[in-house]
């Protein structure tokens, strides 16, 4: 019986990739004007458990962009904000969330008895509360989790109801994945809708197609990346609940070879990347929980491995970053400073005179999206671990 001989990668230069990928961010020279939403729509959602993070991601990705655009585009309907991959809180556009939710419905991790166990929780009685919000949420009233904890309660029981009402939304995140609840993000506290009772339009869409979708996106925008780095960012530890998209996928993809590194690209993508051409002074400063820091596949060429952890720290804070001609070469933290904002920058290596005037004008445009003038110092951050956020 003969093997039959896996097919040759396709050499692709990590310069030209990191170029690439610049641009598919919204980073790069090409990239043109964008609403919140779009941003949000090019990089398949965008982290936002501390949403003045995501924020700040989308107003950089912007010709003119400010932060507080990305609230009037909550209040205006045009984003929804809810727990998705990883099991966490993302903005997605109006418009592409029917797509996202139906991918979300492979995402079903709380069936793990594992899971079940430790929460102490049947599956049944997690069915009964999934199906419970999404009865109670059906006449399109936002409820807080108070409201939605006693409503639950009456139904199905006090216990159920304080479940609901535990902290980090462990209880309401799997309604969310089904597509039954969104953020309201109507200003006053956090109140929780149905989508399809909130937002304009609403298409359902079949699940299958619906994460084929989304996994060929992910790839446009943050490839190439393994298999294993996209269960990541999808947030699910079996492969097996993604290998059927991908498998449906293969005629569409390509396996390419980066400086010794594999992973998959789809195929239509080569071209353009082999076209790109490298940049190897661009700086960029990204903010915390930055799309590109959280999703790039083969991230060892994006993140050098003896600073990961300065990168991605403690419970999975991710830094805001330095990022020269594609690699991240440093973090940095702000902080007000009178009627200015300080930016402090800790470089992984001595900057040159020609690095700090680009980090100046880096700067700027980070001042620029908070209506804040800036100041640039050098020193070293993160020494401790942050703790809390406004995940709720």
């Amino acid at each position: 019986m003969t093997t039959r001989a896996r097919p040759a990668a396709v050499e692709l230069a990590a310069g030209k990739v990191a170029a690439w990928r610049l641009e598919r961010q919204l980073l790069g020279s090409g990239a043109t004007a964008r609403r919140p939403e779009a941003v949000a729509d090019a990089l398949v959602g965008v982290q936002a458990q501390v949403l003045s993070a995501a924020a700040l991601s989308i107003a950089l990705r912007s010709r003119n962009g400010a932060v507080g655009a990305t609230a009037r585009a909550l209040a205006d309907r045009r984003l929804v904000r809810t727990w998705a991959m990883r099991g966490t809180l993302h903005v997605f556009s109006a418009t592409d969330f029917p797509t996202i939710a139906a991918a979300l419905r492979h995402r079903e991790t709380w069936r793990n008895p594992v899971w079940l166990r430790y929460f102490k929780v049947t599956e049944a009685a997690m069915e009964g509360i999934i199906e419970g919000v999404a009865e109670i949420l059906d006449d399109g009233r936002p409820r807080s989790r108070a409201e939605l904890s006693a409503e639950l309660g009456a139904r199905l029981g006090p216990e159920i109801g304080a479940h609901v009402k535990s902290g980090w939304g462990t209880f309401l995140k799997p309604a969310a994945m089904r597509g039954y609840l969104v953020q309201s993000g109507d200003g006053a506290g956090v109140t929780y809708v149905r989508p399809d009772r909130w937002l304009a339009a609403w298409t359902a869409i079949d699940p299958d197609q619906g994460l084929r979708d989304v996994l060929r996106r992910y790839l446009a925008a943050y490839g190439p990346a393994s298999k294993a780095e996209i269960l990541r960012w999808w947030g699910a530890q079996q492969p097996k609940l993604i290998r059927p998209a991908l498998d449906d996928l293969l005629e569409e993809l390509a396996e390419v070879d980066v400086d010794g590194r594999r992973g998959l690209i789809r195929r239509e993508d080569i071209p353009s990347i082999e076209a790109a051409s490298p940049m190897d002074d661009g700086v960029h400063l990204l903010g915390p929980f930055d799309p590109l820091i959280v999703g790039a596949g083969l991230r060892d060429l994006l993140i050098p491995a003896a600073h990961t952890k300065r990168v991605s720290r403690t419970a999975g804070w991710i830094s805001p970053v330095v990022l020269v001609g594609g690699e991240v070469v440093g973090v940095w933290t702000s902080a007000p400073d009178g009627d200015r904002l300080r930016l402090t920058i800790d470089l992984f290596g001595r900057p040159s005179a020609v690095l700090r005037r680009a980090i100046e004008v880096a700067a700027t445009r980070v001042g620029a999206v908070q209506s804040a003038e800036v100041r640039v110092a050098y020193g070293r951050v993160f020494a401790a671990a942050a703790t809390g956020s406004d995940d709720d």
